[in-house]
């Protein structure tokens, strides 16, 4: 609340030169939202080291690398196809499931533990800034839009990073667009993010099923979803949750998790 003082009574018959008796409107000040100060959200205040959404989404790539190796998926790029790796050719012929289920596989150890290790790290990030359902919806975006840029190509894809740099793009839009009321306590995570960035665009040139299109289709559909989605962190967290605006974003999201869990297990068999 701001407290304008009243003006002082003057004395019968004093008045003040230049002034007249009636000068309207236009002698009241008018307060403009950059006179009043805003305190900024903390990003990370209240942010939780156990997301569930995440950790679930890291279960479920760990559970589909086991079975990748389990039954010899990687054992040449036709097996990765098979076991439901995002391919043009396949999703062309009605495959629409392989849009989401290559971004649960992955080619090798190494690169599941780099993915995860973002994953948990970003998805912390956005499940705490956007809600549970809204995040869910915006990771199975991601690896929508990842998935449809992949199609411009032949090469056949696995891996979550598309999905995470959807959520790095989120986060980017989510801190740009709300620049005013959103805080970043350490901006140095942005120079983390950049090389892993780099390090992730640069496998992409090396291994053959490892796409920079899907990257950058995940990163734009990130960028989107992220300007457009209403912060949980500067609104009633609870109230949200049970909006219907919400509540539908969870609905379709476990739609399109649960279609492609049941196209694609089977071929994990």
């Amino acid at each position: 609340m701001i407290l304008v003082p009243a003006p002082a009574p003057f004395a019968p018959g004093f008045s003040i030169p230049g002034s007249s008796v009636d000068n309207g409107d236009e002698d009241i000040p008018v307060i403009g939202e950059e006179m009043l100060h805003q305190e900024r959200v903390d990003l990370e205040a209240g942010i939780s080291a156990f997301p569930k959404v995440t950790i679930l989404l890291i279960l479920a790539c760990l559970f589909a690398y086991g079975r990748q190796v389990q039954i010899g998926g990687l054992e040449n790029v036709g097996r990765v196809i098979d076991t439901g790796a995002t391919h043009r050719d396949e999703i062309l012929e009605g495959q629409a499931w392989r849009l989401v289920s290559g971004a649960f596989m992955h080619a090798n150890i190494e690169h599941l533990l780099g993915n995860m290790g973002l994953l948990y790290i970003l998805g912390m990030a956005c499940e705490h800034a956007f809600g549970v359902q809204p995040f869910l919806l915006l990771y199975m975006a991601a690896c929508l839009t990842g998935g449809l840029l992949t199609m411009t190509t032949e090469v056949p894809t696995v891996g979550a990073s598309g999905a995470i740099f959807g959520l790095a793009g989120a986060l980017i839009s989510l801190v740009y667009v709300r620049r005013r009321r959103i805080e970043i306590r350490d901006h140095r995570v942005g120079i983390v993010l950049a090389i892993w960035a780099v390090y992730t665009l640069a496998l992409g040139l090396l291994s053959p099923i490892v796409s920079n299109a899907c990257h950058l289709g995940g990163l734009l559909g990130g960028l989107i979803l992220g300007a457009l989605l209403p912060p949980a962190i500067l609104t009633d967290r609870r109230a949200m949750a049970r909006s219907p605006v919400t509540r539908l974003q969870g609905a379709i999201a476990l739609g399109v998790l649960a279609s492609t869990a049941m196209l694609w297990l089977p071929h994990l068999r």
